[in-house]
């Protein structure tokens, strides 16, 4: 079972931009680093943003198509009561989306991808609509060739699959800023 958690852009004036949806990984919450400092970009430029919070199954026990299947079917979920722009924010698992966000055809930025997913990387390299993807240069899941192929805003930083960086705190918070600066530029294009 899934739930929702609702913000509203601290601007009264005007209608939001459109909706949000930040999908986290499964094990890295909507309350992540990656995806708290997305979630703040996104309503400092207007969007409302819904924070999906889903209980996914042990990697162990989840075959890759009904996973591909199941977290489409979360952002199905999450988005059918929007009748607005829609804006995708994926970490990890939420990445499994992406055929389902591409037929769509919505913006969307993928935070660590599973680019070594034929699934996802075919999707991903084929986006019909705005993208930003970002990904750890030691990232169990970055493949350099389908990285290095995709269309839109792509930033590759130090550090793994959280932007952690053994042994060097601060290296880990230089990644998460470089990664704040290029979503909040990348947003700015979006309007």
């Amino acid at each position: 079972m899934s739930r929702y958690v609702d913000y509203r852009p601290p601007s009264p004036s005007g209608a939001p931009v459109g909706r949000c949806i930040v999908l986290p990984g499964r094990q890295y919450t909507p309350d992540g680093p990656l995806l708290f400092f997305a979630a703040q970009a996104a309503l400092a430029h207007g969007w409302e943003v819904r924070q999906v919070w889903w209980q996914a199954e042990a990697r162990e026990t989840a075959d890759d198509v009904d996973e591909i299947a199941w977290v489409g079917d979360q952002l199905r979920a999450a988005i059918a009561d929007s009748d607005g722009r829609v804006l995708v924010v994926a970490k990890s698992l939420g990445t499994l989306a992406a055929p389902t966000a591409a037929e769509l055809g919505v913006e969307a930025a993928w935070l660590t991808p599973i680019l070594t997913d034929p699934q996802i990387s075919r999707a991903l390299s084929t986006y019909p609509a705005a993208q930003f993807t970002l990904i750890g240069q030691q990232d169990p899941w970055l493949d350099r060739s389908v990285f290095d192929a995709l269309p839109g805003r792509t930033v590759l930083v130090e550090g793994d699959h959280i932007l952690g960086v053994p042994g060097d705190v601060v290296g880990m918070v230089d990644a998460h800023r470089e990664f704040v600066h290029a979503f909040d530029d990348w947003l700015s294009t979006l309007a």
